[in-house]
């Protein structure tokens, strides 16, 4: 593969290693240019401290930072059937485009090596993370925040809205000192009545 000023002597000794089994050829070959390549993914990734419990959600935050995540995402679909499906094979030219895919992201994370993520970055992570949707969840916040003080004002404020809220109250009322303790007499009951046919057949026996 065709060198991009990966850095250091660490990532290179890997790369070579990818460069091995991609010559040898053959379905084994590939698949395992592949794998070593997922490693050197999740390798960048520790290096760079991206958050994530696991690779997965490293390669979320580490997003920002990548030009082409859906290639990367594509490249990582394929090493996943190579792990999950036995049966599964790739072509050289599939294999060469798949390594690309990792390469070239790896390349991405490698470029910040010399330096931390910056301050700015990280923020970007940080909303990126936990508040990606948030615009999205304001929205339904706000509508249901809306609607709730609408709902209440319509209860206490109107003739039909107190009506349903005294109807309610009374239903309620209802449900709790009449039918709720009518169910527990009859269960208290029932189980005086267990009770005293417990100690019969005790004393029976």
């Amino acid at each position: 593969m065709e060198e991009e000023n990966l850095s250091t002597k660490k990532y290179q000794e890997f790369w070579d290693r990818v460069d091995g089994n991609l010559s040898e050829g053959g379905y084994s070959g590939y698949k395992m240019a592949i794998i070593e390549t997922e490693k050197i993914l999740l390798m960048a990734l520790t290096d760079k401290n991206f958050p994530g419990k696991d690779i997965e959600e490293k390669i979320d935050s580490a997003k920002i930072v990548l030009k082409n995540p859906e290639k990367l995402k594509y490249s990582r679909s394929m090493y996943k059937k190579i792990i999950q499906e036995p049966g599964f094979d790739v072509s050289e030219d599939d294999t060469k485009e798949i390594l690309t895919g990792y390469y070239n992201s790896v390349a991405d994370l490698v470029k910040t090596q010399k330096k931390d993520v910056s301050k700015k970055e990280r923020l970007g992570l940080f909303l990126q993370r936990y508040f990606g949707n948030f615009p999205r969840k304001a929205k339904g916040i706000i509508l249901f925040v809306a609607f709730s003080f609408l709902l209440i004002l319509f209860l206490t404020d109107t003739s039909t809205g107190i009506a349903i809220t005294q109807a309610l109250t009374d239903f309620t009322r209802f449900l709790f000192y009449t039918v709720m303790f009518s169910i527990l007499k009859i269960l208290a009951v029932l189980a005086v009545i267990i009770g005293l046919l417990y100690l019969w057949q005790s004393r029976k026996k």
